[in-house]
C-alpha cells in the first residue's frame, strides 16, 4: 500500500526538500496539508468491552482465514536491505522527536551528536508502542540503561506511534524521552524489511460489511474512511494469525512459557507488584489472587529463584491492561499493527556487531528467558542475564516438593470434612475401643519424643513418597512410620492410629510430619494452628534446615 510504504508520496516529498537544500517540513506537517500518505487516527466507536471484543475477533479470524489466499510463498521471508542497516537507520527521514513530533535534529546515529561520539550504538526497533512486546522489552532496557551508558553504548529506541503514544509509553515504562524516536507509519521497519506477518490477504469475496463486523470486535473499531476498511482488516488478520502461531515461529512456545514457568529464567514479578484487571487483582507478589469475592493463594507462591508458573503471564496482563484501556492513545496507525521489531548493535564505526529480527509476537529477543544476554561481552554477564536484579538461582538445588502434586495437595483441604468423618467412622466400624485409642496415642507420643523427625505415611500415597523424597534430598535422618498401603486398606489397629493422629493434629490426611516434637503439617498442607506451612513450605522458606539444625528434639 502506497499510503504506508516507505516510498510514500509524503516521504518522497520530504526527501526532495533534503536534496534541494530546503528545510524539510515534518511528516506531520505534510500530513496536515492533505497528503495521501497521512493516516487519520482511528477512533473506537464500539462500546463492547475490549477484551471480549478481542476474543470474538479471534474467532472471526478463523472463519476469514479459512478462505485466505497468499500472494506469494507460504510465509514471506524478508529480503536483505538494499543498503547497509546502519546507513538506512542513520539516513531515515521518517523518525521524529517524541515530544514535538518534528524531524529529529540531529538525526539518529548522526556523527555530530555529542551523545554518540566514540560510542557503540544499540538501536532497538519496537513494533507499535501499544504492543505488548514493546513494554516488556523496554523494562529490561531501562534497567540496563545506566550500565550501557557507563560502558559507552548509546541506547536509541524506535517505536511506531505518535507523540501521545510516546508520552504514555515513557510514563509507563520509565524510558527517558530522549532515548526514544517515533515513526508514525513504520516506514523504517519497512525499509529494513522487518517481518510483518504471514502475508495473508483477504479474498475479494469477503464483503466490507463482514470486515466491519470483524473490526467492531477489535480495539480501535471500524476506520472512518471506507477505503481503509480492507487494509486495516488485513493488518489485523496478519497480527491475529501471528498470535495463533501462524507465520510466527516461537510465539506459541513463548505464550506457554508465560503460563508454565521457566527454570532457566529469573523471577519476573516483584514482591510488591500488583496487577488489576477489572474484577481480578493479583498481588502484591505472585501469591495473593482475588477474583471478585473469591480470594486464594497461588500454589507456587512460596517458591523462589526462578520464573514461576503464570508469573510472566501476569506481567503481560499488566501491560495488556495499560494498552487496552488507552488504545486510541497508543495506536495511531492500525495499518502498522503487524510490523515486528529488531535489535541492532553497532560499533563506533557503524559496523554491525549483533542483530536480531523478531518474526513473531512476544519474540522480541533471540534468548527470551534472558533477553539481553547478547550484551554480556559489553556490560557483564550478571547484568546482561538478569537486568531486573530479581532472584535467580534456577529455583535452587532442592527441587522436590514441587510440580503438579503441589496444587493437588493444596486442594485436599477442601475434602478435609469428608475425610474426618470417614476417619472416625472407619475405626469404630472395625470395633475400636477406648483402650485402643489410648494405646495408640501413647505409641505416637513416644515415637515423636525419641526421634527428631517422624513421618507417618501410606505406602501407595504419592504425597507420602514425595515427603520422604524432600527429606532424602536434604540428607537428613528421619523415622518413617508406615500406617498402611492406603486409608481404605487399613485394619483396626492402623485405623485407630490414623484416628489418633487426627485427634492430635486436626489433620485428616497423610503424611503427618513431626519435627522436634511439633506437628508441621503434611507435605503441602500446613499445621491446623497455622504456625507451619507444611514440609514443602518450610523447605522453600529455608526454615526446614533451621529446624533440623536446632538442638531441640523432645516434646515440650
Amino acid at each position: 500500500l502506497d499510503t504506508i510504504h516507505h516510498t510514500s508520496p509524503s516521504l518522497q516529498l520530504q526527501r526532495s526538500f533534503v536534496t534541494t537544500g530546503i528545510k524539510a517540513p515534518s511528516l506531520r506537517t505534510i500530513a496536515r496539508r492533505g497528503s495521501k500518505a497521512s493516516m487519520t487516527k482511528i477512533k473506537r466507536n464500539s462500546s463492547i468491552p475490549k477484551c471480549r471484543r478481542l476474543l470474538s475477533a479471534s474467532l472471526t479470524t478463523v472463519a476469514i482465514a479459512a478462505s485466505v489466499w497468499r500472494e506469494s510463498s507460504a510465509f514471506s521471508t524478508p529480503s536483505a536491505p538494499s543498503s547497509s542497516t546502519y546507513d538506512a537507520i542513520r539516513g531515515s527521514l521518517s523518525l521524529l522527536d517524541p515530544v514535538t513530533g518534528e524531524a529529529l535534529s540531529p538525526p539518529i546515529l548522526s556523527p555530530s551528536s555529542s551523545t554518540s561520539i566514540g560510542k557503540k550504538s544499540l538501536v532497538v526497533l519496537l513494533p507499535q508502542l501499544g504492543e505488548f512486546d514493546s513494554a516488556e522489552y523496554c523494562e529490561f532496557l531501562v534497567a540496563a540503561e545506566k550500565s550501557l551508558e557507563k560502558n559507552d553504548i548509546d541506547l536509541r529506541v524506535v517505536g511506531i506511534g505518535d507523540a501521545t503514544a510516546a508520552k504514555n509509553f515513557c510514563d509507563f515504562t520509565g524510558l527517558p524521552p530522549e532515548k526514544l524516536c517515533i515513526d508514525l507509519n513504520g516506514d523504517l521497519h519497512r525499509e529494513l524489511n522487518l517481518h510483518c506477518g504471514p502475508n495473508l490477504l483477504i479474498p475479494e469475496g469477503v464483503s466490507d460489511n463482514v470486515l466491519k463486523f470483524f473490526l467492531r470486535q477489535l480495539p480501535g473499531g471500524v476506520p472512518p474512511e471506507e477505503g481503509q476498511v480492507r487494509p486495516v482488516a488485513s493488518a489485523w488478520l496478519n497480527y491475529l494469525a501471528m498470535c495463533a502461531g501462524i507465520g510466527a515461529p516461537g510465539t506459541l512456545r513463548e505464550i506457554l512459557r508465560g503460563y508454565f514457568g521457566d527454570k532457566e529464567a529469573p523471577e519476573r514479578f516483584r514482591d510488591n507488584d500488583v496487577v488489576k484487571a477489572g474484577f481480578i487483582t493479583i498481588g502484591p507478589g505472585v501469591g495473593p489472587t482475588s477474583i471478585g469475592p473469591l480470594s486464594y493463594q497461588q500454589w507456587f507462591a512460596d517458591e523462589k529463584g526462578y520464573q514461576r508458573p503464570v508469573e510472566l503471564a501476569t506481567v503481560r496482563l499488566k501491560n495488556m491492561v495499560e494498552v487496552l484501556t488507552k488504545w486510541d492513545e497508543y495506536v495511531s496507525n492500525p495499518l502498522a499493527i503487524s510490523l515486528r521489531g529488531a535489535t541492532y548493535l553497532f560499533d563506533e564505526e557503524g559496523e554491525e556487531l549483533y542483530s536480531y529480527k523478531s518474526r513473531g509476537v512476544l519474540t522480541y529477543s533471540e534468548t527470551m528467558p534472558r533477553p539481553l544476554a547478547f550484551l554480556s561481552p559489553y556490560i557483564g554477564d550478571n547484568l546482561a542475564r538478569n537486568p531486573l536484579g530479581l532472584r535467580d538461582n534456577g529455583g535452587g538445588h532442592l527441587v522436590r516438593g514441587r510440580g503438579i502434586l503441589k496444587p493437588a495437595g493444596k486442594a485436599m483441604k477442601f475434602l478435609s470434612f469428608l475425610f474426618k468423618t470417614e476417619n472416625e467412622l472407619q475405626a469404630r466400624l472395625l470395633g475400636a475401643e477406648d483402650a485402643d485409642y489410648a494405646a495408640a496415642r501413647k505409641d505416637v507420643e513416644g515415637t515423636i519424643l525419641n526421634n527428631k523427625i517422624v513421618v507417618y505415611t501410606y505406602a501407595l500415597s504419592p504425597f507420602s513418597s514425595e515427603a520422604l523424597a524432600v527429606l532424602d534430598e536434604i540428607g537428613v535422618d528421619y523415622e518413617n512410620v508406615q500406617v498402611g498401603l492406603e486409608w481404605f486398606l487399613l485394619d483396626k489397629e492402623k485405623s485407630v492410629l490414623r484416628a489418633v493422629l487426627l485427634e492430635m493434629t486436626g489433620q485428616s490426611s497423610l503424611p503427618h510430619v513431626f519435627i522436634n516434637g511439633e506437628h508441621v503439617g503434611g507435605l503441602f498442607t500446613g499445621s491446623s494452628d497455622g504456625k507451619f506451612p507444611g514440609l514443602a513450605g518450610l523447605k522453600e522458606s529455608g526454615e526446614l534446615q533451621k529446624m533440623i539444625d536446632s538442638e531441640s528434639s523432645a516434646v515440650s
